[in-house]
């Protein structure tokens, strides 16, 4: 069975196929179907999830050897990333601009700190919160507007012992967190996939697209508990403090109890 990897020979397939019945459909259309189809929401985060799975061994063993100290850090205020997630980062100050930088080009972990604030402009330790993400930056360019966008690969949490705007950088320090492993629970995780399945529906019938909501791939694959509720809760409209609790809960099976609260709406 292909994987999302073999995205582009799956496209040239289902192009020549439907070239053969007299359909018209560009490359680039292609491969936005394919995309779809595989789970992912465009073709720009389906590539970047496959030129993070193509040097995996070679970031995991950099993160994972490098993962405590100090290292660029990047703000963010509107959103909480996951791990497993390919998180857009847009930056538009300098410091942030600087570290997104440094990151990309030695090759070095970028540290994202939720902000406990949007309204403040140059936040320090105690304007964020203690448990953040640890990623690697896939992308960098400039956009039309002068801001830049990244998009990064979020590997784990961390935990933030400080947080500065030196001179011309964000730069954060680092621990390691002790995640607990997720236990064998099948009941809970089927539970919560229902649970959401649910939960699309109600939202899709809001939105006005009365149709039956469907699981995608990767949730249908997923088995391990901390994974289940990592993605769900990268996928469901919560606020950033409920978000950030949830990213602040290591014990992966209370974590995905805490997601079916949201989904069920007793949280």
């Amino acid at each position: 069975m292909r994987d999302f990897r073999d995205a582009k020979a799956m496209a040239r397939t289902l192009r020549a196929s439907l070239t053969a019945k007299t359909v018209t459909i560009s490359h680039g259309e292609t491969l936005e179907l394919v995309s779809k189809m595989l789970g992912f929401a465009d073709w720009n985060t389906l590539s970047a999830e496959i030129q993070a799975s193509r040097e995996g061994s070679l970031v995991a063993a950099t993160t994972h050897a490098t993962e405590a100290g100090r290292h660029p850090a990047m703000p963010i205020r509107d959103f909480v990333p996951f791990p497993g997630a390919i998180a857009p980062l847009y930056a538009h100050s300098t410091k942030a601009i600087q570290a997104l930088g440094r990151a990309f080009q030695g090759a070095r972990p970028i540290i994202v700190a939720i902000q406990r604030s949007a309204d403040v402009d140059e936040p320090g330790l105690s304007d964020i919160y203690d448990v953040g993400v640890l990623g690697s930056v896939l992308t960098l360019d400039q956009l039309a507007d002068g801001r830049w966008k990244a998009l990064a690969q979020i590997h784990r949490r961390t935990m933030i012992k400080d947080f500065v705007g030196e001179a011309d950088s964000y730069v954060a320090e680092v621990d390691d967190l002790d995640e607990q492993p997720a236990p064998d629970v099948p009941y809970l995780i089927l539970s919560i996939k229902a649970y959401f399945m649910a939960h699309s529906f109600r939202d899709a019938m809001k939105r006005g697209y009365p149709r039956e909501p469907q699981i995608k791939p990767p949730f249908e694959r997923v088995r391990d508990a901390g994974r289940l509720a990592d993605m769900i809760a990268s996928h469901i409209e919560l606020s950033i403090p409920d978000k950030q609790a949830l990213l602040a809960t290591l014990d992966p099976v209370r974590r995905l109890e805490k997601v079916g609260a949201f989904l069920q709406g007793n949280a």
